[in-house]
């Protein structure tokens, strides 16, 4: 049979990129993608697709290389907590010395010049150096010096963690599905009192509501009758998550979800 044509957007959401797999299990049955923009996590899995890899191989490269447990690899300066050094080889495994320049499909990979705040789309380059921008958590990361571009750059998610919109710009086909794993369920209503910050004490997941607060002021795009947007719940996990059987369950409801779509023809 032969598959249907569609963009692909994948969002930023740490550990919780991880749906992004999961989803492209059921996906890859039904769509053939020749467009992709990712930012962070997403960036990551946009990027294994754009070099031709599958989800299940994508799965496995995660795998081998560790990539998701952070590769703890501190830092002795005082612009982040690690260098991502570590991750920068983990990145050159999986994409190899591959550069946007010799790839089939468009690939656009969202960051965030720490200079001056401005949205960065990488499109030429190392495809692994990109990527390694894109995911640099301010804080967590160093910020990333990016050779080509010649900038700092840092999270894409900080600027735009759903690019939605450059698809809508700049994709000529007739489908754009986006995929969105980060947790935008409204903050609490007693978010400003005293009984919220008493209960609250995890400076992780403060860090972790910041990002929620920037992801709920961007998903802001023109309407466009050709995107669909997916959106798996998955508010009982976290973005940091390091435990492997909860990596396995994020991928595992991100399959799922895109199952339930596929049965009730939504999809």
């Amino acid at each position: 049979m032969e598959k249907n044509k569609s963009a692909l957007v994948l969002s930023g959401g740490g550990a919780l990129g991880l749906a992004h797999i999961g989803a492209l299990r059921v996906l890859e049955k039904k769509y053939t993608f020749d467009w992709y923009a990712g930012v962070s996590a997403g960036a990551i899995v946009a990027a294994g697709l754009a070099c031709g890899m599958n989800a299940r191989q994508i799965e496995n490269a995660i795998k081998k290389t560790n990539l998701f447990d952070l590769a703890f690899d501190f830092s002795w300066k005082n612009t982040g907590l690690i260098t991502g050094d570590t991750i920068r080889d983990s990145l050159d495994e999986i994409y190899g010395e591959r550069t946007f320049e010799d790839l089939n499909v468009p690939l656009f990979i969202g960051a965030t010049d720490f200079s001056t705040g401005e949205r960065v789309t990488l499109t030429s380059g190392n495809i692994a150096a990109a990527v390694r921008a894109s995911l640099a958590v301010p804080v967590l990361f160093e910020p990333y010096f990016h050779t080509a571009s010649g900038r700092y750059l840092v999270d894409g998610g900080l600027s735009q963690n759903f690019p939605v919109d450059l698809a809508i710009q700049k994709y000529q086909g007739h489908k754009i599905i986006g995929i969105n794993v980060a947790n935008v369920q409204p903050v609490p209503t007693d978010f400003h009192t005293d009984k919220f910050f008493g209960r609250n004490k995890d400076l992780v997941k403060n860090l972790q509501r910041t990002f929620k607060i920037f992801f709920q002021s961007q998903q802001q795009f023109k309407s466009d009758e050709r995107v669909q947007i997916i959106e798996p719940n998955l508010s009982e996990f976290s973005s940091a998550t390091l435990s492997h059987s909860k990596h396995i369950a994020i991928m595992d409801l991100g399959e799922n979800t895109l199952n339930s779509l596929l049965e009730s023809e939504k999809l």
